[in-house]
């Protein structure tokens, strides 16, 4: 499994815009608040949590959104 290490201003930036908290956007993506707080701290998270993270922020996952370790 890959992992990714997501752009946390890019993430933070994109939730407030459509009005997200960490929660909400927890919520959405199917995680938990720490790992929201672990994707704004740009920690390693996996290739699908980042996925689901886009999918929540109603994005694709692009190189602007992070990178692949």
């Amino acid at each position: 499994m890959g992992y990714v290490v997501m752009d946390s201003e890019r993430v933070r930036e994109l939730r407030e815009e459509r009005g997200m908290t960490r929660r909400d956007l927890a919520g959405e993506a199917g995680i938990s608040v720490d790992t929201v707080r672990s994707v704004e701290r740009e920690k390693p998270v996996t290739f699908r949590t980042g996925c689901a993270v886009a999918g929540a922020l109603g994005v694709e996952p692009s190189p602007s959104l992070g990178r692949v370790l």
